[in-house]
């Protein structure tokens, strides 16, 4: 094995899951095996047996901080919690049949480390870990970091000569814009829906919102209100938000309670696939259902928890809103160039202001997906995930 040096000189703990969960093959040399660090043009490349990890911090360690302003008098306003990016500094040992291919395997996971190349703006990149030693196909265990990029390093803390090779210890630190760590989304969502095939309707997305005021403060003195607050400046609204009745094609998917962590807080990814037209008014509304009621009979939108709202998609497009990076965008054909990709405007209820959605309790979910029905290709399609995170792991 390409870790037959270290594991002479110390116990390698166990982990037979490993190779099934990354449908590895038992190693020959890295010439044989086409190892991802082997260049034919350098030969001291087929010397270099590999990277093995001895140790990784900075996953068992929250982000959350808060920074408490003191008042005049007693005690202090305990301001708004935040969480800071994530550093991960790693351990590891590069293996090495001759000090000839140290240089080499240095370069290489130099090169390793910086990532994908950039695409416009560089957000880094996203990670997968296994929590502990995988069983299965290790979906279970697996983890994923977003926006993940170098830090600092490669740097070489230590060097042992052995007769059979080199073995030199190396540290590097990554960092993880996006602080959380994600499981894999769960299963009780995920099929595509063929939004032609939904139900349906006619209804005035203006007209339902319209009992959806604030309640009236039970101090509020009719005969004496209070002065008039200071004008704000007013809230971006899509111009394009519509009124009027029209039929849209509403689909509906639900997840019952028992199918959410109980501890921890979950995010959608929507996925969307336009078809052979343009689809407008695509609306997305999510409502808890803590009591497992019938998705198809939720209606009420003053009881939604949010609105995902665009006004329009290309044909032949491809749409992601991930709740885990807060990022979306649109994928779509663009004349003699394969593909280009840009960042649509999401909109909230009525078409104001937009918040990213988090669902902190297992509550079940109804999700009703809509979208005007002259506009819904025969072969657009959806689907929806839910994603539970955590900030320590």
């Amino acid at each position: 094995m390409y870790a037959e040096l270290y594991c002479l000189l110390t116990e390698c703990a166990p982990c037979p899951g490993l190779s099934e969960a990354l449908d590895d093959q038992p190693y020959i040399d890295p010439v044989t095996d086409d190892a991802p660090w082997y260049d034919p043009g350098v030969p001291e490349s087929a010397l270099f047996l590999g990277v093995m990890g001895v140790d990784v911090a900075g996953f068992s360690t929250s982000t959350r901080t808060r920074a408490p302003v003191q008042l005049v008098g007693d005690g202090a306003a305990l301001g708004i919690a935040r969480r800071a990016h994530r550093e991960l500094v790693y351990t590891v040992l590069l293996l090495v049949r001759d000090e000839c291919a140290l240089p080499y395997a240095l370069e290489w996971l130099s090169a390793a480390l910086q990532g994908a190349p950039c695409e416009g703006s560089c957000l880094g990149d996203e990670m997968g870990v296994f929590a502990c030693c995988p069983q299965g196909d290790g979906l279970r265990e697996l983890r994923h970091l977003y926006g993940v990029g170098l830090l600092d390093g490669p740097d070489v803390t230590s060097t042992r000569y052995l007769e059979e090779g080199v073995i030199a210890e190396v540290t590097f630190t990554l960092a993880a814009a996006v602080p959380w760590i994600y499981r894999e989304p769960l299963a009780g969502l995920g099929d595509w829906i063929t939004l032609r095939d939904g139900a349906l309707l006619t209804y005035d997305p203006d007209e339902v919102y319209a009992d959806c005021g604030a309640p009236t403060p039970c101090l509020s003195d009719p005969l004496c209100p209070p002065p008039p607050l200071p004008v704000r400046a007013p809230v971006p609204v899509d111009p394009c938000y519509p009124t009027g009745d029209a039929e849209f094609r509403r689909s509906v998917v639900a997840l019952t309670p028992a199918a959410q962590p109980e501890w921890l807080e979950s995010v959608p990814v929507l996925e969307l696939e336009t078809g052979g037209t343009a689809l407008r008014r695509l609306i997305v509304r999510f409502w808890a259902n803590p009591l497992g009621g019938d998705c198809m009979d939720v209606a009420d939108p003053c009881a939604a928890c949010t609105d995902i709202q665009i006004p329009y998609l290309p044909p032949g497009a491809t749409l992601r809103v991930d709740g885990r990076t807060q990022q979306a965008e649109v994928t779509c054909a663009a004349g003699s160039q394969d593909s280009v990709t840009s960042s649509p405007t999401l909109y909230g209820p009525l078409g104001q202001s937009f918040v990213w959605p988090v669902f902190s309790c297992p509550t079940g979910l109804c999700i009703e997906i809509l979208s005007t029905s002259a506009t819904t290709s025969a072969d657009a399609r959806a689907r929806v995930l839910l994603v539970p995170r955590s900030d320590v792991g």
